[in-house]
């Protein structure tokens, strides 16, 4: 992930976004489709605080277009990785463990440059439609 920062002054707009997609179609990127991954940051609902420590105190959870069937968390603290079924979202809303502090929808398309496939698109806030960045992804093709 490189996190990059438009120059002072400037905002992160929508007109950006359609020249990173230019310049991957100029260099014969082919579009291939859609995508959209969903990325939540959950804290826990304690309801004592003596067991505060029990428990994770936050932690990131992600759902890929790819797996719909998973749900992926990672437990900072701990440095885990706890792939999930897609189900666990709703076991903890249901039992009232952990509560979504906020949510990024990152959607975009896809292309095809030689042996790899590059993603582009916006990130969003769930509730709402202001860009809040860009997310470019590259990955070869096995």
């Amino acid at each position: 992930v490189l996190c990059w920062q438009p120059n002072a002054g400037t905002t992160i707009n929508s007109q950006i976004l359609i020249e990173v997609s230019e310049c991957v179609e100029s260099i014969n990127g082919v579009k291939e489709g859609g995508w959209k991954n969903t990325f939540c940051f959950y804290k826990p609902m304690l309801k004592e605080q003596a067991n505060a420590s029990e428990f994770p105190q936050h932690f990131f959870g992600a759902s890929l277009q790819e797996q719909p069937n998973k749900f992926y968390m990672a437990l900072s603290r701990k440095r885990l990785i706890v792939e999930a079924e897609s189900s666990m979202q709703t076991i903890m809303e249901n039992l009232q463990s952990y509560r979504i502090k906020f949510a990024l929808n990152c959607e975009g398309f896809h292309y095809r440059l030689g042996n790899f496939r590059v993603r582009v698109g916006k990130v969003v806030p769930m509730t709402s439609e202001n860009l809040r960045g860009i997310v470019m992804e590259v990955c070869k093709y096995f």
